[in-house]
């Protein structure tokens, strides 16, 4: 779906961020947590992994927010344009990072923006998305990368389906919602939320294409999308 040196070059820093992270409170939320949640599944019944991410999404309990942006900026982050938002910005010819004024003189094809958006609790001193329910949200780790719980991080991808402005993030969290269902070991509990978002998915041909073609990976499959999402929902009845 996404450039695969992007995904890469995500992957290794969100690795970096996680291994600075180790004294203070985070959890992955967003693309890469689903991934890290069902991986392992998705890899036994269709042999490749499942689809990775661009974008770095991750939770930080306002008591370590301050350490939290000693690290980012120890890794090079930048403020960039939404307040919670940080970026690094890697150059495809000179294969290192650059900082903005350097890539401001540089084509935009050349240019890996890896984005990082902070959530977190409570109000402090890093500029971050609050999201409340954040302060109820439990952690676990999964091959040594903590994640918010599967109930929190579906309740913000059901959100998220709602809100999005740009369809590649309504499909992508289309994919991520259809995933977490089906390959997650974890016990997934229905709430009216998810519900409807499920819902919004079936009554969407161009979403459960983009489910059967990106996760299924045969766009015939649209039927099976919306049977599995269907039977799901009177098991919850």
């Amino acid at each position: 779906m996404y450039d695969i040196l992007e995904t890469e070059i995500s992957f290794e820093i969100l690795k970096k961020i996680v291994d600075e992270c180790k004294k203070i409170k985070i959890g992955l939320i967003g693309g890469w947590a689903t991934y890290s949640f069902v991986n392992d599944n998705y890899k036994k019944a269709f042999g490749i992994e499942y689809l990775r991410s661009r974008d770095i999404d991750i939770f930080v309990d306002s008591k370590d927010t301050l350490k939290f942006r000693k690290i980012i900026e120890k890794l090079g982050f930048e403020k960039s344009a939404y307040y919670f938002r940080y970026e690094l910005i890697y150059d495809r010819e000179e294969k290192k990072f650059i900082k903005k004024n350097v890539a401001n003189k540089k084509q935009i094809y050349n240019l890996i923006y890896v984005f990082l958006d902070v959530f977190s609790n409570k109000k402090s001193k890093l500029d971050a998305w609050i999201i409340e329910e954040l302060s109820k949200a439990k952690l676990k780790v999964v091959s040594s990368i903590p994640l918010v719980d599967i109930k929190t991080l579906l309740k913000l991808k059901s959100f998220s389906l709602f809100e999005r402005e740009k369809l590649d993030k309504e499909l992508k969290d289309g994919c991520d919602l259809y995933a977490l269902l089906m390959y997650s070991e974890e016990k997934i509990i229905l709430s009216q939320k998810i519900k409807k978002a499920i819902e919004k998915i079936m009554k969407r041909n161009d979403l459960c294409e983009f489910i059967a073609e990106n996760v299924l990976k045969d766009m015939l499959k649209v039927g099976i999308v919306k049977a599995t999402l269907r039977s799901i929902l009177r098991k919850d009845d």
